[in-house]
């Protein structure tokens, strides 16, 4: 595999992973079962451009906010979220994150309207999941931070329970795979408890747990068994286990999480979109291949957003000058 990625090199991978796992599964959306490999290599295989969806166009949000800010401003995440999607609104967004971001447009507060959506339960998608990416890389993958970060900036949006520990165990995932040797095999089975503790009790841990005979194997899960044992769907229940047993499937090959990931079917954008930002973390943007960043839309802004997190990172560790 060659040499161990440094941090900068897994902080673009992991955002790298966002935007092409994003836009590789965005044709397929909504793929009724199994999507066929066949179709999976055609789109590989293909010239055209790859457009992003919602799911960047968030994830560019939260990065922006975090960066100006210097830290999870919810207020300020809020404005980022809205100005995104009133510059393009046919990203994909989804009615009920539409209907919020329309909202909080017209000047309703972010709290108490995120808190009202489907009848006062809140959302129980996978939009704050999706978008988490910039949260481990604002942390430095540092497991104690990471949690908060991803509840607090869940809420503005995201207030179901299943949601936010959805948000929580996808930004661990993608932290662990920060801090994980890229050489050598991955220990399926702690990485999977690591996920489950940082989420404690509830739908999202059982949803995980569920799946942990199938990824702990030492034979590779097939996607038939994932999707039966998940779902892949857009509640984050079902896409978050999805997508992190895409991961885990997979753990030294970026290409075969992001087709594992889209064979799922379903909400494939959503669960490329997360996988591949954890095999990205994990291996680094080498590992992305060249002609996928090329057909990408909008790589280099992400490559340019993981950039600063880094400079963030090593000036962190430095300390203040003398």
């Amino acid at each position: 595999m060659g040499s161990s990625p440094d941090q900068r090199s897994r902080f673009r991978g992991a955002l790298l992973g966002v935007v092409v796992g994003d836009a590789l599964g965005a044709p397929l959306e909504g793929h009724p079962g199994l999507v066929p490999a066949e179709r999976v290599r055609a789109l590989e295989e293909d010239h055209v451009d790859l457009l992003y969806t919602d799911d960047t166009a968030m994830t560019i949000a939260l990065a922006e906010s975090l960066l100006e800010r210097g830290e999870l401003d919810q207020d300020h995440l809020a404005t980022c979220f809205v100005a995104h999607y009133r510059r393009q609104p046919d990203r994909g967004y989804g009615p009920g994150t539409a209907r919020l971001l329309s909202e909080l447009a017209g000047g309703a507060a972010w709290g108490p309207a995120a808190a009202s959506q489907f009848g006062g339960q809140g959302s129980f998608g996978n939009g704050a999941a999706m978008r988490v990416a910039p949260v481990a890389l604002h942390a430095g993958g540092d497991l104690s931070r990471v949690g908060d970060l991803a509840r607090r900036s869940a809420v503005v949006t995201h207030t179901h329970p299943a949601a936010v520990d959805g948000a929580v165990a996808q930004a661990t995932a993608i932290a662990l795979a920060l801090r994980a040797p890229a050489a050598g095999p991955l220990d399926r089975s702690a990485f999977l408890a690591a996920v489950v503790a940082a989420v404690g009790d509830g739908e999202m841990a059982d949803a995980l747990r569920s799946v942990s005979d199938l990824v702990e194997s030492d034979e590779r899960p097939s996607p038939t068994a994932v999707a039966a044992r998940t779902g892949t769907g857009v509640a984050a229940s079902e896409s978050v286990p999805a997508a992190i047993a895409a991961s885990l499937a997979w753990p030294d090959s970026f290409v075969g999480t992001v087709r594992y990931a889209i064979s799922l079917g379903g909400d494939t954008d959503t669960i490329a979109s997360m996988a591949a930002a954890v095999a990205g973390a994990r291996l680094g943007e080498d590992a992305v291949p060249a002609r996928w960043r090329e057909r990408t839309e909008a790589a280099p802004l992400l490559v340019e957003l993981a950039d600063r997190f880094a400079e963030g990172a090593g000036a962190r560790r430095a300390g203040p000058a003398n």
